[in-house]
Formats: structure tokens, C-alpha cells, sequence
């Protein structure tokens, strides 16, 4: 199968989600699109999409890729075209769907937990879930909860953590394509984070990697394996 991956920013590559698909025999083609890069006219050839997280804000209306992602994501969502929103991916597919992004009651940065709803128990993806399953997260906005969509994981603080459009369509607000070396380019990168977590957040934060990572990374796995099987029933897991 062919995949598209939406990266807004070099150091929020698709990581383990990549690894999964390429892993499973599947092709990747990658648009940069903060760079100038330009989405494909249609979908024609697309069995899925990866749309990552990033800085920018689905509200960056004076950002005309922003806009234009927007638009292409309205259409590819009313087309039933696949796909997994990362943060950033999130939110925008969140927008789209006519839902609003909001700067987020709480901001999350590092490991938090996201707890099942009603509808976990009926999900393909979420339903092997753990209640208070600790993910990473890296974010400032958070999103409203549109007619469209069905709300999958979710925190007390930020309920908007993870959601369902149509079939094989999932919008996650945490990152479960990381790795410790992405996350020290984020801690490097991200001045306003490192000020917000201070040295003792950022100790901790790192500290709890080698706790962490493996459960997350197979959390990642188990939902990279059933969208797949989502796409196409008979696909070979990774």
C-alpha cells in the first residue's frame, strides 16, 4: 500500500509509525510542507495518510499552507481516505471536521496518562487500550469535540485526547511515534517548553524513558497494526 506522511517540521518525522509501515512492505512518500512542498491534487494513489505534529497552529490562518492543508484535509476526510493525525495532525484534522482549537487548559509536556470512554470498548484501534495508559505528550492547544466525531481517550485536565471520523480516520493529541532521541530534539528546540518544565520537569521527564518507552512503543505498534488491518483486512502485521 501507498502512504503519505504530512511533516511540518524536520524533527516531527513520523518515526515508529514509519518504521511500522515500511516494516509491514508498505511504501512512504513524505511532503515537507512547511518548505514549500505541495500536496498531491487528489488521492487517486493514496492508501492512507500520516499527518504529524509541529509548532504551527491549526488557527495559523495567515500561513497559506495551513489554509491549504486544511482544505485538502476537508475533502480527504469527506472522500473516507484513511488516515492518522499526530497533535498538530490532530487538531488540523479536528478543524477541519468543524470542530475549534483552543489553547489547551492544561499544557501537557511529558508523560501523562489518557483514560478509555464509552466508546473504547467498540473501537478497532483503542479497544486493547489500558485505562490510564501513559503517553507523551508536547502540546499547548487542544480541540473541541465536533458532532462528527467519536471521542476515544480522554483526562480529566484536557479531554480531547484521541478521537474517531470514519473508518480507519483517528486523530491522537499525544505522540506515539517517539523515541528518546526525538524527544531530547524537542527539548532543544522548544525554548518555551524547557521554561515551562524548568530543570526538575525536564529531569524527570527524561528520567522516565526507559520506564515508559517500551510500553508506549508497543501501545504505537498495536495501533499502527490494526489501522492497517482497518485498510485492508489481509494485510501482513509488522
Amino acid at each position: 500500500m501507498n502512504f503519505l506522511v504530512i511533516q511540518h517540521l524536520d524533527i516531527e518525522p513520523p518515526g515508529l509509525i514509519g518504521e511500522l509501515l515500511q516494516k509491514a512492505g508498505h511504501s512512504i512518500q513524505t511532503v515537507h510542507i512547511n518548505r514549500g512542498e505541495e500536496l498531491p491534487a487528489d488521492s487517486a494513489h493514496m492508501d492512507g495518510i500520516v499527518i504529524m505534529g509541529g509548532p504551527q497552529s491549526a488557527n495559523d490562518s495567515h500561513l497559506c499552507y495551513i489554509r491549504d492543508e486544511l482544505q485538502w484535509l476537508a475533502a480527504r476526510i469527506d472522500e473516507g481516505l484513511p488516515m492518522i493525525g499526530i497533535c498538530l495532525g490532530a487538531q488540523l484534522m479536528a478543524k477541519a471536521s468543524g470542530a475549534h482549537i483552543l489553547r489547551s487548559p492544561v499544557r501537557e509536556l511529558g508523560w501523562f496518562p489518557v483514560y478509555r470512554t464509552m466508546a473504547t470498548a467498540t473501537d478497532p484501534l483503542f479497544s486493547a487500550m489500558t485505562d490510564g495508559q501513559v503517553v507523551f505528550q508536547w502540546h499547548g492547544e487542544t480541540f473541541s469535540i465536533s458532532d462528527s466525531m467519536t471521542l476515544l481517550a480522554t483526562h480529566p485536565d484536557v479531554p480531547a485526547q484521541a478521537f474517531r471520523l470514519g473508518q480507519a480516520q483517528y486523530g491522537l493529541q499525544f505522540h506515539i511515534e517517539i523515541d528518546a532521541a526525538v524527544i531530547e530534539q524537542w527539548i532543544d528546540y522548544g525554548e518555551s517548553e524547557r521554561n515551562h518544565l524548568g530543570q526538575a520537569g525536564i529531569l524527570n521527564m527524561r528520567m522516565a524513558i526507559d520506564e515508559l518507552m517500551p510500553t508506549a512503543h508497543r501501545f504505537c505498534t498495536t495501533l499502527v497494526n490494526s489501522w492497517l488491518e482497518q485498510i485492508h483486512p489481509s494485510t501482513e502485521r509488522a
